[in-house]
């Protein structure tokens, strides 16, 4: 039992150790700008050899309550933005389901190489929202030197929370459209995958 309750804290501890000093494996900067914020490399991780995630939080943010947050999602493999696009939207379609708050709308480039898809999530408790949330997502095939093709996907989240829900949806409503353009005009940085 001792052993068990060890390994659980060391565990733990470098849990604690990734939120606190994240590692960059992609080669991206580690403060980024979205909407005249600035944001700061908080958490990253690697779930798989094919699979590398990097979150941005605002400055006094954290994740137990973030007001917005970037994160970029790397899945290296051949699937192009549209396949992804499209599993995504399944996902969102199962959700409504169970959440009468979801709704989405993809988004598609002129030349058909990216997508926009932005949609709308929520929480409750005993019948009461307690959490809704935004987000946008940009999704693009990208060549990764070394390791070929690979599919980054940009992404915003933005969250109002309690009593201040009414406020976010209100907001949302005249701030959804600049979300949108500040996206599409943000350059896709250049991704180095480091081995960390």
């Amino acid at each position: 039992m001792n052993k068990l309750l060890t390994t659980l804290f060391v565990f733990f501890l470098s849990l604690a150790s990734m939120a606190q000093n994240p590692v960059n494996r992609l080669g991206i900067k580690e403060n980024l700008e979205f909407n005249k914020m600035d944001y700061k490399l908080s958490w990253s991780a690697k779930p798989n050899e094919n699979y590398l995630i990097q979150e941005y939080l605002p400055k006094g943010e954290n994740f137990e309550s973030f007001n917005q947050m970037l994160t970029i999602h790397l899945f290296i493999t051949d699937i192009n933005a549209e396949g992804a696009v499209n599993q995504k939207v399944n996902e969102l379609i199962a959700r409504r389901k169970t959440d009468p708050i979801c709704n989405y709308q993809v988004t598609k480039s002129p030349d058909g190489k990216e997508y926009l898809v932005d949609f709308l999530l929520s929480e409750s408790k005993d019948s009461m929202l307690t959490v809704v949330e935004f987000n946008l997502y940009r999704y693009k095939q990208i060549e990764i030197p070394k390791r070929g093709k690979a599919l980054f996907v940009y992404a915003y989240s933005k969250r109002g929370y309690g009593n201040d829900i009414t406020a976010f949806f209100k907001a949302l409503d005249n701030d959804r459209i600049s979300y949108l353009k500040e996206m599409i005009s943000t350059n896709i940085p250049n991704v180095t995958i480091e081995n960390k």
